[in-house]
């Protein structure tokens, strides 16, 4: 073999390879796009479902036990769960928002770093949902009526409170507190993708 032929076979292998790089990048970018896209509209669903669902439970079994009175347990509860549960649905408007704006056709990092932006903000509004539940809980049973100075709920009150304290620390050292860090470290990564493109 001579030189000019090694140099043709060379030649012809660096087209291939090039090729095959250009086909390779392309059906990954389009596997990242389908993922990207499922992953959004799963997101969707489940955010919109948070946004809908409150509304008939809280229409046809919370309000009609509710107890509409000027006593003080009364009050205190109206404004606990008033109050709790108007964070945590605009919480879940401001999630579903920032979820419809993705655009999964856009280029991957970008469209990758939002999702995770998304689900970093889910996963710190589930933490802040575990430590306002008890709060919710206790405000509803006092507008219901239950008294809240009554020797026989402080017991109960005081474990609601434990239980979800004790079931928020599980949860955010073994699951929440990783995942958020696991994003981040994503996000940095995705961001540094960005500088190198």
């Amino acid at each position: 073999m001579e030189l000019d032929e090694l140099k043709t076979i060379w030649t012809q292998h660096e087209k291939i390879l090039v090729e095959n790089t250009a086909l390779n990048k392309q059906l990954l970018k389009k596997l990242l796009t389908v993922n990207a896209g499922r992953r959004i509209d799963w997101l969707k669903i489940r955010t919109l479902a948070a946004v809908i669902l409150p509304l008939p439970l809280y229409i046809f079994i919370v309000i009609p036990r509710i107890r509409f009175s000027f006593e003080f347990d009364v009050m205190v509860g109206l404004i606990l769960f008033a109050s709790i549960s108007v964070v945590t649905y605009i919480w879940a408007i401001k999630l579903y928002l920032m979820i419809e704006r993705l655009n999964p056709d856009g280029p991957i990092t970008t469209v990758s770093k939002q999702l995770k932006i998304a689900e970093r903000y889910k996963l710190k509004v589930t933490r802040y949902g575990f430590i306002l539940a008890p709060f919710m809980i206790i405000g509803i049973f006092l507008s219901a009526g239950i008294p809240f100075l009554s020797s026989a709920m402080i017991p109960f009150y005081a474990l609601v409170v434990v239980v979800f304290l004790i079931s928020l620390y599980v949860r955010s050292k073994h699951g929440l507190a990783a995942q958020i860090r696991k994003i981040d470290r994503e996000i940095e990564g995705i961001a540094e993708l960005e500088l190198e493109i």
